[in-house]
């Protein structure tokens, strides 16, 4: 299996969030169009921004690899086009490495 035998596409509208802090990380994302946000939340409700990801940059690898919880939160800042690779075709792509 090669990585884009893998990839799905995902659209977002603008300020739509795309996962949350303390998510479950099952999928890794790389940004084809538009920007997201990068945020930490803050005891009060608000949130802190961190960094603005654009086309080329990706994300949610961490917690896929590390079977870990999402760290931040991902919001669209514009209308987004995601490429997405779910745990599942991760282990295929990385078993076929090996």
């Amino acid at each position: 299996m090669k990585l884009s035998d893998g990839l799905q596409t995902l659209n977002f509208d603008k300020d739509q969030f795309i996962f949350k802090e303390g998510d479950t990380g099952e999928e890794f994302f790389i940004i084809e169009q538009g920007e997201v946000d990068c945020l930490k939340s803050l005891e009060d409700g608000q949130f802190k921004h961190v960094r603005t990801l654009s086309k080329g940059d990706h994300f949610g690898e961490l917690a896929l690899i590390n079977n870990d919880a999402r760290s931040l939160n991902i919001k669209s800042k514009s209308e987004v086009r995601l490429l997405m690779l779910n745990r599942d075709a991760f282990t295929r792509i990385l078993g076929n490495i090996e």
